[in-house]
């Protein structure tokens, strides 16, 4: 079985902008954990609970993961790219509005608006969905 989408189908006809657009995001959220990584060591965020700090210190290896995957297997980086910003987003707003770490809010902001962008384009070309003429 193949991940390949079929000719004519909306994953197969994701645009390149979009497919740069998703990759530079997920590139700058893999860079942004191993900056930290690389200054506080293996598991850097020792202010919030063990749980939280894996699964940020294991984004340094799904983003870039989902960036890559949107060029030769779209569909599992659909999957993927949503799983990742739907769980980040819930894990940064818990942080910044439940936990009290305000210094969240404005990376929460971008990173939200680059959800709406992963969401838009998996709902957009999910294996499925018949092409029309657009720019996404």
């Amino acid at each position: 079985m193949t991940d390949t989408p079929p000719i004519g189908s909306r994953a197969a006809q994701i645009p390149t902008i979009a497919k740069i657009i998703w990759t530079l995001g997920f590139s700058i959220g893999a860079l942004s954990h191993a900056v930290d990584i690389a200054s506080n060591g293996w598991l850097p965020y020792e202010f919030m609970p063990l749980l939280f700090n894996v699964y940020w210190t294991g984004l340094v290896f799904l983003d870039p993961l989902a960036g890559l995957l949107i060029w030769v297997r779209p569909v599992w980086s659909l999957a993927l790219g949503c799983a990742i910003m739907a769980s980040d987003v819930l894990v940064n707003a818990w942080t910044a509005f439940i936990a009290g770490y305000h210094e969240f809010y404005a990376s929460l902001a971008i990173q939200t608006l680059f959800a709406a962008f992963v969401f838009f384009v998996a709902i957009r070309h999910r294996p499925g969905a018949v092409a029309k003429p657009d720019i996404l």
